[in-house]
């Protein structure tokens, strides 16, 4: 599904979020709702009590109407202060509960989408759409349920006090209602189409700081500086260009109602001096009614203007729910469990391209036994790095069939398949935290004592005894307090913690010198004697730990026979890792 948003209309949009919010805070909605209807109750009494100040107090001359007038007005004052203050105060808790509501959900939902929704997009871009999301789901909430309804609510009763006083000339104002609703159906339809761009011009902007800070070594080697600016001021450029133009199109409503304003002031006041030359009227009556008119100006401005505000939010919040959609699809694939099943893993004639042209295995069949060690070997471009996305089920097969242990993989539920698989990457990934957290992420439930007996397994107990707290030391992000070899080491210590039936060491030794990968090559031999071990490696000295090599070649299995037999019979072996016979029997 490319955009389920499409599928619902913004009014869909709005009722299935107001319907979730609501029930999550009714509390706060009821002490809103209390404070709105303050606001507008009180807006109304000070635009009626104009009429007692001329027709009591000037009028009529009444030293005691005067100070009763004057005690109302304060009285109302206040009472409008104090409930304005209020809801300022909920409508500030109601934006923030729901948009933080949101954007958990919607980091949620993006962690559940498969690997190929990350693929070419920037990581940055991926947070802009979290905070964007959420943002835009706590302004569609709290303005439609405080902002609107607040100034709808006064809107209703200043206008009662205009009927009131005045219903003919109130009648006649309504007038102007229709050319204020066709403008803003215009605008509404034309910020739509604006508004998705916005996402993307966000994540953009993050996207190219967080490249050039996380390259910054790179920037500065080769000069960069001058073209990372370029290109952050450009993408900060296209964003404000379109906030521009969003900006002019929700402000089209402010001249508008100024000059409607000004047109039914203008009449009222011929109409007015007219009624009360004929004693139709009194001035007090007259006051009041432009009093209620005035007031009502800038709710009414308001509502004009948020409602533009919240058609381009209902966008985001669509595709909001649209990749609520799609990561539930995601999430519903296999029902099966790999419990109490053999190690071994087999290839069916599968097949996978990323797209029309590019075939990155073809018919590959193969299959190992249960506790075998394989390395995987083949060329920039074989074909290597798809085989072990694919045994993790980051990407489904174009065709064929993946099994472990006789279950087919693509009918095994999310968690069973993670937990029956540790991957341990030539870049190893580390979180911000301790190293004993972070070997710990292998086995949420792990003791002290096993994370101590995988620590010196991996070697990491050499380095980590130097450190302030030892397995208990802060790392950084990613490791970055850590060296090369020490991640590596660290990550092959998380892996072998995990107890899975199948290791994926993808060139996890690379930045090993060779005393610590023989120990650690002999570790983990010893201690996942049951489980199928694959070795993607480029190294001659990961080979004398292998049972076989499958050997890939353009995407297609050329041999699975052990070393010996590949150097004796195979010319594209011994080319990869540049070897001869003489070289083997030094070995």
């Amino acid at each position: 599904m490319d955009d389920p948003s499409t599928d619902m209309t913004s009014l869909q949009i709005a009722r299935r979020l107001l319907g979730e919010a609501l029930p999550r805070h009714w509390q706060l909605y009821i002490g809103s709702l209390i404070c709105m209807i303050g606001v507008a109750g009180f807006t109304a009494a000070l635009a009626y009590s104009t009429k007692l100040i001329v027709n009591e107090v000037f009028v009529a001359g009444s030293a005691t109407a005067a100070y009763q007038v004057a005690a109302l007005l304060v009285v109302v004052s206040i009472g409008k202060s104090g409930f304005e203050y209020a809801n300022v105060v909920i409508a500030t808790k109601f934006t923030r509960s729901v948009a933080a509501f949101y954007q958990k959900a919607t980091f949620r939902a993006m962690v559940a989408k498969a690997v190929p929704y990350f693929a070419g997009k920037h990581a940055a871009k991926h947070m802009a759409e979290v905070m964007l999301f959420g943002r835009a789901a706590g302004l569609v909430v709290t303005t439609v349920l405080n902002k609107l309804s607040t100034d709808v609510l006064t809107l209703i009763g200043l206008v009662a006090v205009m009927i009131y006083t005045d219903p003919l000339m109130s009648i006649s104002i309504a007038v102007l209602f229709p050319l204020i609703f066709g403008l803003v159906a215009l605008l509404t339809r034309r910020i739509k189409a604006v508004a998705a761009e916005e996402i993307e011009l966000q994540g953009r902007i993050q996207a190219v700081g967080a490249e050039a800070f996380e390259g910054i070594k790179t920037v500065k080697s080769y000069g960069l500086e001058a073209k990372s600016k370029s290109k952050f001021a450009a993408a900060v450029n296209a964003l404000e260009n379109r906030m521009l133009g969003i900006a002019k199109m929700t402000s089209l409503t402010i001249p508008l109602m100024e000059f409607l304003g000004g047109l039914a002031i203008g009449l009222f006041i011929l109409y007015a001096s007219w009624q009360t030359g004929q004693g139709n009227r009194s001035a007090g009556d007259f006051t009041a009614f432009i009093t209620a008119f005035l007031l009502a100006y800038q709710p009414a401005e308001r509502v004009s203007q948020n409602w533009v505000l919240i058609q381009k939010s209902l966008v985001q919040v669509g595709q909001m729910y649209g990749l609520f959609a799609s990561a539930q699809e995601d999430a519903q694939t296999g029902t099966a469990s790999l419990e109490g099943r053999a190690s071994a893993l087999r290839f069916e004639g599968v097949s996978f391209r990323y797209n029309a042209e590019a075939v990155a295995l073809h018919d590959v069949s193969f299959e190992t036994k249960p506790g075998e060690r394989i390395a995987v070997v083949g060329r920039s471009g074989a074909g290597k790095t798809t085989l072990i996305d694919l045994v993790q089920r980051f990407y489904a097969p174009t065709k064929g069939v993946i099994s472990i242990g006789g279950q087919d993989i693509a009918e095994v539920t999310p968690d069973a398949l993670r937990d029956a698989i540790a991957l341990i990457s030539q870049d190893v990934f580390l979180f911000d935290g301790t190293i004993r957290n972070n070997m710990r992420d292998g086995k949420p439930d792990a003791t002290d004592d096993e994370i101590a007996v995988a620590a010196e397994r991996a070697m990491v107990t050499a380095f980590a005894k130097d450190m302030p707290d030892g397995l208990d030391s802060e790392i950084g992000p990613n490791g970055a307090s850590l060296s090369g070899g020490q991640k590596q080491r660290v990550g092959i210590g998380r892996a072998m913690i995990k107890n899975a039936k199948i290791y994926i060491y993808d060139e996890a030794t690379s930045a090993l010198d060779g005393a610590n990968e023989r120990a650690i090559m002999q570790a983990t031999v010893d201690s996942a004697k049951d489980s199928t071990i694959l070795f993607v490696t480029h190294r001659p000295s990961t080979l004398q730990w292998v049972d076989r090599v499958l050997l890939l070649d353009h995407g297609r299995v050329v041999a699975f026979e052990t070393h010996e037999t590949l150097m004796e019979t195979n010319a594209i072996y011994r080319a990869l890792f540049n070897l001869n016979t003489s070289d083997e029997e030094r070995a």
